[in-house]
């Protein structure tokens, strides 16, 4: 096995702020300000900003790496836009048309290669096993 790194929240904030940068500016969707958690999932709310508007944004998911992809599992979220609440997977659907994401059910996988064996989440942390 290789090596193990342990991500606290405001790390795991970064990471996936900066991992999903390109995909979200192919679709003018930018994130003003973010807050995460993590327990047994992690949870984030942001408010994200799309063709000028104004978005809040509430989600909770199980993270992993498998077969040189990101697996975000179990999402259960909503985005709000003035009186309305959409659900997060719908919107991700009707959104996102790109050949680096896939759908299923309420996942979403995100292909990309990194040196990672697995994700856990653990202790309020993010192990990831580094390959060798």
């Amino acid at each position: 096995m290789g090596d193990k790194m342990i991500l606290n929240e405001k790390e795991v904030q970064t990471c996936l702020e900066y991992g999903l940068k390109p995909l979200l500016n192919k679709y003018s969707i930018q994130i003003k300000e973010s807050q995460l958690k993590i327990n047994e999932k992690i949870y984030m709310s942001a408010v994200i900003t799309y063709q000028d508007r104004i978005l809040d944004m509430s989600t909770s998911f199980t993270i992993d790496y498998r077969n040189h992809q990101l697996a975000f599992e179990n999402i259960n979220g909503k985005i709000e836009y003035l009186f309305l609440q959409l659900n997060m997977m719908s919107v991700l659907r009707q959104l996102i048309h790109d050949d680096h994401v896939m759908f299923k059910e309420n996942a979403l996988y995100y292909r990309c290669d990194l040196p990672i064996d697995e994700l856990i989440i653990e202790d309020e942390h993010l192990y990831v096993q580094l390959k060798e």
